[in-house]
């Protein structure tokens, strides 16, 4: 198999996965889950006659006195209709009764014991939220595919929902693979790198809304990543390995993936940094192996894994938000591949970081995106417009 572009690979990873199942949670279980169904409201809102202000309830909106007769706090009904002499002292969200023709403000009226005076007139059909003002029954609140963020779930508990159709949290296995690998917080040792995709992916992954398993450093050994993998998809959509991919003596993972009966999805990118992915699938399940560099893993991280577990997990829009912006400073490429170049927002524009080598990681504690520099273009120059992605969008509900 070829290398293939960014959007092909891109298409091809998306197309060939689908949304795992669904369950039904109750409301309280909702937040940060993702509608598997539209969400229709069960109840009109408002459910009865209320006022939308502290004020008097009246009938007879041609007087200029009546007698104040009783009182209605915030979520009690007014079941009894209202004499045309008689007003009816409310608070916001307190019943109104069928026949009163208004509310009229207590800061626009004047109440002396138990009598009421206007100065003005009275407006028809004022202050009232009339049964189902709001919306009613069987109104689209929510569509599929959305992801239950504070105010969703607030919105849906207050128009009454109790359950939620939504899709099941999506398990990812993670394989770190790597006999040079140090753990964070150990001694510094020459020849050795300190493994920093677990501090990458977990937390991307669990904002996604994943459940998530992790594996080693497993040493470059056939077997032990053989049997690693083969345990990881025994419980898990997704599994997703780090290293092992490229082209030389210790590439052990594409002859593992034929015989474990894989079939190639993608194999290598015309993407830099990052050309090296390889991604298969067996049954419903996806095998995604990420280069090891840490620049080109975290590329495609967003450009390709972040998508697609978007895609599994049932995100209505799952693909990366890419806008124009305007460049401060010129950009270099190569034709006939796609450069992906860490940027800055400098001024309302954006800028290229000095250091673009694929070797180095420690410039994107500076980068805020990506700029896109497709295969048809080996520069752009300061002033040109260019396709950007914004890092803190991506994981984000539509990449916005």
């Amino acid at each position: 198999m070829s290398p293939v572009s960014y959007p092909d690979a891109l298409r091809s990873l998306l197309t060939a996965v689908s949304p795992v199942g669904k369950e039904t949670v109750c409301i309280g279980d909702a937040l940060h889950r993702i509608t598997a169904e539209r969400v229709l409201a069960p109840q009109p809102l408002p459910n009865s006659r209320r006022s939308a202000v502290d004020g008097f309830a009246l009938a007879d909106v041609t007087r200029r006195q009546w007698r104040v007769a009783g009182s209605r706090a915030a979520g009690e009904l007014a079941t009894d209709p209202l004499a045309e002499e008689d007003a009816l002292a409310v608070m916001t969200g307190g019943g109104v009764p069928d026949n009163a023709k208004a509310v009229v403000r207590v800061e626009e009226s004047h109440q002396l014991g138990d009598s009421l005076c206007l100065a003005d007139g009275v407006v028809a059909n004022g202050n009232i939220n009339e049964l189902g003002h709001e919306l009613m029954p069987g109104y689209s609140l929510l569509d599929a595919g959305c992801r239950m963020d504070a105010i969703r779930h607030s919105t849906l508990c207050y128009a009454g929902v109790s359950d939620l159709c939504v899709y099941r949290p999506l398990r990812v296995g993670v394989m770190l693979s790597g006999g040079e690998l140090l753990t964070p917080g150990t001694p510094p040792r020459p020849g050795s790198s300190y493994e920093c995709h677990r501090a990458l992916l977990q937390p991307t992954l669990e904002q996604l809304g994943c459940q998530c398993t992790f594996a080693g450093p497993v040493a470059d050994d056939p077997q032990r990543i053989h049997d690693t993998v083969e345990q990881l998809a025994e419980h898990h959509d997704l599994i997703v390995t780090s290293g092992g991919v490229s082209m030389g003596k210790y590439d052990f993972v594409r002859p593992l993936l034929k015989q474990q009966e894989f079939e190639l999805v993608v194999d290598r990118t015309k993407i830099k940094p990052g050309s090296p992915l390889l991604a298969a699938k067996r049954g419903e399940q996806l095998f995604v192996a990420m280069p090891g560099y840490p620049a080109a893993f975290l590329i495609n991280l967003f450009l390709y894994l972040v998508p697609v577990i978007k895609r599994l997990a049932g995100w209505q829009r799952y693909a990366p938000l890419w806008q124009h912006e305007v460049l401060n400073a010129p950009l270099r490429g190569r034709v006939g591949r796609s450069d992906m170049i860490r940027i800055q927002k400098r001024a309302e524009k954006v800028a290229p970081l000095a250091d673009q080598l694929t070797s180095h990681y420690c410039g994107f504690a500076q980068a805020e995106g990506l700029a896109w520099l497709d295969e048809t273009r080996s520069h752009a120059t300061a002033g040109e417009s260019v396709a950007v992605c914004w890092f803190d969008a991506l994981v984000n509900d539509g990449g916005q």
